[in-house]
């Protein structure tokens, strides 16, 4: 369980938002709201990467800031991709962090990045770039899932791949909250709309 409390973030005398709202397990969560009202902000914040104006946030009814890290897995608009190093090294590094080496081969079969692991990561689309990204969903095991625009850039058959494993992860417990220009092609999935 996801728990937001009070959660307020205020940008230039202005306050974007206060929440008050707990996300329950095997839940997908579409964060929809026009630019500049706060989504990839709430999922940085929810990552614990950016802090709230006020308020508090609690996974598994423990503080966030209490919790070792990692506890999510977060996809925003930098990559967290080391750009000089192969796809297999960059997927190696994360699943390592998360101690789930286990998952590789799982995330490089998923996405059908066989050919392309000994490639330098510079060498990639921006496309490619964030499957190798989102690849990182399966090689780093976790329970929560923070998606910041990841569709962006993606092939049908690659958002196709992504939205099954979205919904893969739900069924299996987890909760995912993603920030999206396009609609929901996941008819499972509630909105919160920030605006």
């Amino acid at each position: 369980m996801l728990s937001l409390h009070q959660l307020q973030f205020n940008l230039a005398q202005r306050n974007l938002f206060d929440l008050n709202i707990t996300f329950l397990p095997s839940s997908i969560t579409y964060i929809k709201g026009a630019n500049g009202c706060g989504k990839s902000s709430l999922l940085r914040m929810i990552a614990g990467i950016m802090q709230p104006s006020s308020g508090n946030i609690y996974y598994r009814n423990c503080n966030i800031n209490n919790i070792a890290k990692p506890y999510c897995t977060y996809i925003g608009h930098n990559l967290g991709l080391k750009l000089e190093m192969t796809v297999f090294e960059n997927l190696k590094f994360w699943s390592e962090i998360y101690n789930s080496a286990e998952t590789l081969y799982a995330a490089i079969h998923y996405f059908k990045l066989h050919d392309l692991l000994d490639e330098k990561c510079y060498s990639l689309s921006s496309g490619m770039q964030k499957i190798v990204a989102v690849a990182r969903l399966i090689a780093c095991q976790s329970d929560l899932w923070l998606l910041d625009e990841v569709e962006t850039n993606l092939s049908k058959e690659n958002r196709d791949l992504l939205n099954n494993l979205i919904v893969m992860k739900a069924n299996s417990g987890g909760i995912v909250l993603l920030s999206s220009h396009l609609e929901s092609s996941i008819k499972s999935a509630q909105t919160l709309q920030l605006d």
